[in-house]
């Protein structure tokens, strides 16, 4: 651990997103360290692949997908780690928002757009899955509430970024465009707790029906 911590400090490990995505070297580059690339990485290959995929952009998505799945897997692998301090997984879970980027460069603060906008995004990859599983008519009610949940949850979090930019543009223009994208982040989200609970009111009732059917 010690190694790590050492890593952590050095100079630049903070420095902000220039907003250049990784080359597909790169992204096979840190897939092999993780133990999870078992193509030879050159040249030839990744061209290969990303005609065979739809092109370098597709190709690149791609790859940066299955970083991140590789990534998600040793952090919740990590997360029983240090269980008892939780001072020390706060600290650990930190190290997320600064490597995003959440943090103001100035105050060291996390940016309450920046934060709001990068949970969204975290959360859209919820509700995405969720929404397509609900498709499922044998997947039940509660699959499609947490779809609702899921989805009210993104949009209310846009409601935060959309609040923070009204702050920070303060502008006629953009204080006009800002309130309307609130408005309708906000209208979106009243809804789908509703339906969230419409359909967890449906799993209650087959569950009643079946205790008096067995109980």
């Amino acid at each position: 651990m010690a190694a790590v911590a050492c890593a952590l400090e050095q100079p630049g490990c903070d420095r902000p997103f220039t907003g250049a995505l990784a080359t597909a070297l790169q992204f096979t580059a840190a897939l092999a360290a993780l133990d999870c690339f078992g193509g030879t990485g050159t040249a030839a290959e990744h061209e290969a692949e990303a005609a065979r995929l739809g092109g370098a952009d597709a190709y690149r998505k791609r790859l940066a997908n299955a970083l991140l799945g590789a990534v998600q897997l040793h952090a919740m692998l990590a997360e029983p780690l240090a269980a008892g301090d939780a001072d020390a997984t706060a600290a650990a879970h930190a190290e997320q928002l600064s490597t995003c980027g959440m943090l103001d460069p100035d105050t060291g603060e996390v940016d309450p757009g920046k934060w709001a906008e990068f949970l969204r995004w975290q959360t859209l990859r919820v509700s995405g899955p969720l929404r397509e599983a609900a498709t499922d008519p044998a997947s039940g009610p509660i699959v499609l509430g947490a779809a609702h949940a899921a989805y009210a949850l993104q949009r209310m979090l846009g409601g935060i970024a959309a609040g923070q930019r009204l702050f920070a543009e303060p502008s006629i223009e953009a204080v006009a465009a800002q309130r309307d994208e609130l408005r309708d982040e906000l209208r979106a989200a009243r809804t789908e707790p509703t339906d969230a609970i419409a359909n967890i009111d449906v799993l209650e009732d087959l569950l009643a029906g079946a205790e008096g059917l067995f109980g």
